[in-house]
C-alpha cells in the first residue's frame, strides 16, 4: 500500500524547532501558567492584569515554556476557543516621553514573542497529527475504535487515539503501532510471520490473537489465543519474553519487564470500553483513558499517581472513570475547560 511521505524536516520552520526547544519539568512553572491561563480568561479586559503577566513571563524562562506548554493543551485538536488560539498584549498608544521609549520597545518585543509562542504553539500541536497521518494507513480519533481486515484476512481492531502502518511483503508481514493500543487477530501463514513493531519492542507470531499497547511511557502485549514472543532491543542486554494464552508483559520507559497472567477472555476488554485493573497503579489506568478523552487530562499529584487499584472501570465516560478511581483515596477531577481535567489528591 502506497503512503504519502512527511515533509523533508528542512521545511518545518525555524519557530517550531525554537518551541520545541522550549519543553521543560518546571512543576512551579507549569501550576503558573495554569494559573494565569484561568486568571486571564476570567478577567481578559484587566489590563493591569496584562501587564502583571508580561512581568511574570519575562521573569523566567521557564515561564515561557511552561506557557508554550499551556497553549499546546489549549489547542487540542483544535478545539479550544479561537479567541484564545492566540495572545497578544494591547498596544499602550504613543509615548511622549523618552524615558519610556526603551520600556516601550521592550514590551512590543515581548508582545512580537509571546505572539510567535502563540503561533508555534497551534503548529507544533498539529505537526505530530499530520506527521502522524501521512505515515499511518489507518488511524482513529479520540473515543474511537475501528476494526480493520488486512490482505491477509488478519483483523486488527485498532483502538482509540491509535494509529498503525502495514507493510506486507512475500517473506512477512509487518504492522507497526505507532501510538495508542490495538488487538490482533492473525491469519495463520508459516511462510510468512507476523510482527507487530510498537517502538522496540517487537512481537512475532504465526497464529493467534493477542493485544498490543503502548500508553503513557509502557508497551504492553497481552495473549487471548496461541503463542507470541516479545522481544525488547531497548533493554541492555535484549529481553525475551514467550507469552501463552493468558500471559501478559508490560515493559516501561526504563525497560524494566513485568509479567503477569489474566483470564485469556479478558485480554483487549477495552475494545468493550473497559479498563481492566488489577493491582495497578492509578498512573497507568490513567494513561489508559486518556485515549478516550478528547483533550487533556493531567495527573498532578505524584502520591495518588502511585496508589494502586483493582477494578474494571468505564473509559466511555473518562471523568466519571477517573472520579470511581480517585475517590477512594480522596482524590476529585476539576474540569477547567472542556477539554482540560486535573486529577488531584486530597
Amino acid at each position: 500500500m502506497s503512503r504519502q511521505r512527511p515533509l523533508p524536516m528542512r521545511f518545518l520552520p525555524t519557530l517550531v524547532w525554537d518551541a520545541l526547544a522550549m519543553a521543560g519539568d518546571g512543576a512551579a512553572a507549569r501550576r503558573g501558567a495554569s494559573h494565569w491561563y484561568i486568571r486571564l480568561r476570567e478577567e481578559e479586559h484587566d489590563e493591569a492584569l496584562k501587564s502583571e503577566f508580561a512581568d511574570w513571563l519575562r521573569a523566567d524562562p521557564l515561564h515561557s515554556e511552561a506557557w508554550t506548554d499551556m497553549c499546546k493543551t489549549m489547542e487540542v485538536v483544535g478545539r479550544a476557543p479561537a479567541g484564545w488560539r492566540s495572545y497578544s498584549f494591547p498596544g499602550s498608544g504613543q509615548r511622549h516621553h523618552a524615558a519610556l521609549r526603551a520600556p516601550e520597545r521592550r514590551k512590543r518585543r515581548i508582545r512580537v514573542a509571546v505572539g510567535a509562542v502563540a503561533a508555534a504553539c497551534a503548529l507544533v500541536l498539529a505537526l505530530p497529527a499530520i506527521s502522524l497521518h501521512l505515515r499511518a494507513d489507518y488511524i482513529t480519533g479520540a473515543g474511537h475504535i475501528a476494526s480493520v481486515r488486512l490482505a491477509d484476512g488478519s483483523i486488527v481492531q485498532v483502538g482509540p487515539d491509535s494509529a498503525i502502518a502495514v507493510d506486507y511483503s512475500d517473506h512477512g508481514r509487518t504492522v507497526r503501532l505507532m501510538s495508542g493500543q490495538a488487538l490482533f487477530d492473525v491469519k495463520h501463514d508459516p511462510s510468512r510471520p507476523f510482527r507487530v513493531q510498537a517502538g522496540q519492542v517487537t512481537t512475532t507470531v504465526l497464529g493467534t490473537k493477542f493485544d498490543v499497547r503502548m500508553l503513557g511511557d509502557a508497551t504492553s502485549v497481552a495473549v487471548a489465543r496461541g503463542h507470541v514472543r516479545v522481544d525488547d532491543r531497548g533493554a541492555t542486554p535484549a529481553a525475551m519474553y514467550d507469552l501463552l494464552p493468558g500471559d501478559w508483559v508490560r515493559i516501561d520507559g526504563a525497560h524494566r519487564g513485568e509479567t503477569g497472567k489474566v483470564a485469556p477472555q479478558l485480554v483487549g476488554g477495552w475494545g468493550q470500553g473497559e479498563a481492566l485493573a488489577e493491582n495497578r497503579t492509578i498512573a497507568s489506568v490513567v494513561d489508559e483513558i486518556r485515549p478516550w478523552f478528547g483533550g487533556r487530562i493531567i495527573l498532578n499529584d505524584a502520591r495518588l499517581a502511585g496508589r494502586r487499584v483493582t477494578g474494571i472501570y468505564n473509559v466511555k465516560d473518562p471523568e466519571k472513570a477517573l472520579e470511581m478511581i480517585v475517590q477512594p483515596y480522596g482524590g476529585h477531577i476539576s474540569r477547567i475547560t472542556p477539554w482540560v481535567l486535573i486529577v488531584s489528591g486530597n
